[in-house]
């Protein structure tokens, strides 16, 4: 039995240990402070906390499903422990019987030579005075079997006893475990969920700069888009862009070599390590077909985000309209004016961004240095207990009182027998 309850004692052990990290880390919230946020898990940590968490369960719910099956074969009447229990028991009766027996021949042996006649003749007494000797050494060999019988029948009785108690105390303290063990789990991935849940940052603000509100067909116009860090902590920042016209299209520079952009709000040039107070600025041209017919655009820019401990975080969005005209037509010089952006237009992050490349330069407040390149952080997986977790944890408590009654009513069918 030590090897199930040095068990048991591990499995919780190793179920409490994500425990303590997440009962030191309230959920993010938005707007906390930097400097309270570094007393705080980060994101990677809560991952890991999940991941051991899942280890910790699987590993505590097999322990308790192993248990239980060992648990049912104890209980049963087949478990060799019990078979020995029962040929002592049945041993035990015949050997109660058996003294019974001698007992009685002893009665019978002494009846029939007092019963002999003075005319009896001496070889006759003789015969009469052995018959009732053989009776006792037989009648005291039965009552020693017996005791040897009743004897054994009591060891492998408090064995089983001793068996079925300690292994339903060990299923109950698994169950115990794997239930703590759930908890723990369900904590740990509900604070993973919080802290993935996207921010909103009014202070990662994003602009374009250059974009006319008329653009001439069979002409290119440049312009750039620019993403500013005024979060007051450094940011990853993962710009969301789109321009679109029906016969044209958007190129953004990524060093010295000139992209296309996806024909979708995608992210483009992501940079890693932007200082508070710093901004990136991106070269972006739009050509438009010689022949295009008059017509309408479209252009949005938001500053997505995220740090070591919000995944997500999301700055407003601004769109702008512009006008395609005819080639050879006048524009009036204006530049496209900012609208805010509408949520339906926001596409959800994504694990990697559409088009990514080199670094752009941070400009503004301290930070100058080239900054590298990274990608948004991937989804985790989804992960779960099984829908019959409830039901078996309802079935695995029945299982210790069905157990404990059990081994009670062992005990008192077995003092019965032996009374």
């Amino acid at each position: 039995m030590n090897i199930r309850r040095i068990l048991a004692t591990t499995v919780v052990a190793a179920v409490t240990a994500p425990a303590a990290l997440l009962s030191v880390s309230p959920a993010l919230a938005a707007g906390a402070k930097p400097a309270a946020q570094a007393q705080k898990p980060t994101y990677e940590d809560l991952k890991k906390a999940a991941a051991d968490a899942a280890k910790a369960y699987d590993a505590a719910n097999k322990a308790y499903a192993d248990q239980r099956v060992l648990l049912e074969k104890v209980m049963s009447d087949d478990a060799p422990e019990a078979k020995a229990f029962h040929d002592a028991r049945d041993a035990a009766v015949k050997a109660k019987e058996a003294r019974t027996a001698a007992d009685k021949a002893v009665t019978d042996a002494k009846d029939r030579l007092a019963a002999l006649p003075a005319t009896a003749t001496p070889e006759e007494r003789a015969t009469a005075e052995k018959a009732v000797t053989d009776a006792e050494t037989a009648a005291r060999a039965a009552a020693a079997a017996q005791t040897a019988a009743e004897a054994k029948q009591k060891s492998t009785g408090d064995a089983l006893d001793d068996l079925r108690i300690d292994t339903a105390r060990t299923y109950g303290q698994l169950t115990k475990a794997r239930d703590a063990a759930q908890k723990t789990k369900d904590a740990a991935d509900a604070a993973l969920k919080a802290a993935g849940e996207c921010l909103w940052q009014s202070s990662v603000t994003s602009e374009l700069k250059g974009l006319p509100a008329q653009v001439v067909a069979g002409t290119t116009v440049d312009f750039s888009f620019r993403v500013s860090n005024g979060a007051g902590r450094t940011l990853d920042v993962n710009p969301l862009f789109f321009v679109h016209t029906a016969q044209g299209k958007a190129q953004w520079l990524d060093g010295n070599v000139w992209k296309e952009l996806p024909d979708e709000p995608s992210i483009v040039a992501p940079a890693k390590g932007v200082a508070a107070g710093s901004t990136i600025e991106v070269k972006v041209r739009l050509t438009v077909d010689a022949k295009a017919k008059a017509g309408k655009g479209d252009a949005l820019i938001a500053g997505n985000a995220s740090d070591a401990y919000n995944p997500c975080i999301l700055g407003p969005m601004t769109g702008y309209k512009f006008t395609v005209l005819t080639a050879g037509s006048k524009t009036d010089g204006e530049a496209a004016k900012p609208q805010p952006g509408k949520d339906k237009d926001r596409p959800k992050p994504s694990s990697e961004p559409a088009a990514g490349g080199s670094t752009p330069t941070a400009q503004g407040g301290a930070a100058t240095t080239p900054l590298s390149t990274g990608t948004a952080k991937g989804a985790l997986a989804s992960t779960g207990s099984s829908s019959a977790v409830p039901g078996l944890a309802l079935a695995g408590g029945a299982a210790v009182v069905l157990g404990a009654g059990a081994v009670v009513a062992t005990r008192r069918r077995k003092a019965a027998d032996r009374t």
